[in-house]
């Protein structure tokens, strides 16, 4: 038996609309092509599925029984075809994100070279931008996700919250602060602080954190960028308040970093699109993969971190008890 999809085709198309002509039409072709392939189904089933008529047509009772079975084979293969359509648009395709500098700089390079290992055939550009740039992209649709921190309640955006992100404070290896194993918000007080300007997000931030701590601090230095921020800390010129994600542009032989606590202040970042603009099939991917990322990787350097503030407070201990680790015997 050599049943053909397209001889299921004309049958289901004959049968819901009872005629050569309209079945024809649905099918884009000629009757004598629908009947011809009808009549190859009965042949290949050896039973007659319709009566056909001058007027009309009919099924008999075979055609009836087959006529739920082969609409549902139709839907599945259907079904499994639109699948695999946009299992081939998710694995193809081009995606862009919008995202400030900073992000764009300490976050995004290791997430998209992992998104790349795992989806090589979807492009993504990458406009990296100020902050409030990145929702204007978004809205006029020459991005299409959008990454940062951004106000709650906007009717027109879906967001999904990726990971929360702590304030840090970043002083030079040689500075009092990097030999402390925390560091408070009053531990600042006395000490050059470098801030960023008033138009940031983490300014107001920083301010928050002072006015928790019941301190009021002027800044030594003001610049506009994180980047800028870190470099004059690296080289003692102060201690410079950054989001948490910042510690992977510091150079670990100039500076240290420590997560400032008493309060601690964080805020979160999160991927947006517009809610009315379904997302491609290779946008969905990044947006799905970043969220994956994001967690797992913060997951991860939150035990990771644990586990370095354990060590260091046993060497610590051992230290202020006089204890030495014990020498390896020689051989």
């Amino acid at each position: 038996m050599n049943v053909t999809v397209r001889q299921l085709r004309a049958f289901v198309a004959l049968a819901q609309l009872r005629g050569f002509t309209r079945a024809a039409a649905r099918l884009h072709l000629t009757q004598s092509a629908v009947s011809l392939l009808v009549r190859q189904l009965e042949s290949q089933l050896d039973i007659r599925l319709v009566e056909r008529t001058t007027r009309s047509v009919e099924l008999t009772d075979a055609g009836r029984a087959l006529l739920p079975s082969a609409e549902r084979m139709l839907g599945d293969l259907q079904h499994a075809l639109e699948g695999m359509k946009e299992l081939v648009a998710r694995e193809k395709g081009r995606v862009v994100l919008a995202a400030p500098l900073l992000l764009s700089s300490a976050f995004l390079p290791k997430a998209l070279a992992a998104f790349r290992a795992r989806h090589p055939s979807i492009t993504v550009l990458l406009n990296d931008s100020l902050p409030q740039q990145v929702l204007p992209n978004v809205r006029n649709r020459s991005a299409d996700l959008g990454l940062g921190t951004f106000a709650e309640g906007e009717p027109d955006l879906d967001r999904v919250v990726l990971f929360r992100d702590l304030l840090v404070a970043v002083a030079s290896n040689d500075h009092p602060a990097a030999r402390k194993r925390r560091l408070a918000w009053a531990d600042l007080a006395g000490t050059p602080l470098i801030f960023l300007t008033r138009d940031s997000v983490f300014r107001s931030l920083t301010e928050t954190g002072f006015q928790a701590a019941r301190m009021h601090v002027e800044p030594a230095i003001e610049v506009s960028y994180v980047g800028t921020a870190l470099g004059l800390a690296q080289e003692g010129f102060g201690i410079a308040i950054v989001p948490g994600y910042a510690r992977a542009l510091v150079n670990s032989e100039k500076a240290t970093w420590k997560p400032l606590t008493e309060p601690q202040v964080d805020r979160e970042v999160s991927i947006v699109r517009l809610v009315h603009r379904p997302p491609t099939p290779a946008a969905a991917a990044l947006a799905d993969f970043l969220v994956e990322y994001a967690r797992q990787q913060w997951i991860a350097t939150s035990h990771s971190e644990s586990g370095r503030r354990s060590r260091r407070a046993s060497r610590s201990d051992a230290r202020a008890s006089g204890s030495r680790r014990p020498r390896r015997p020689s051989t």
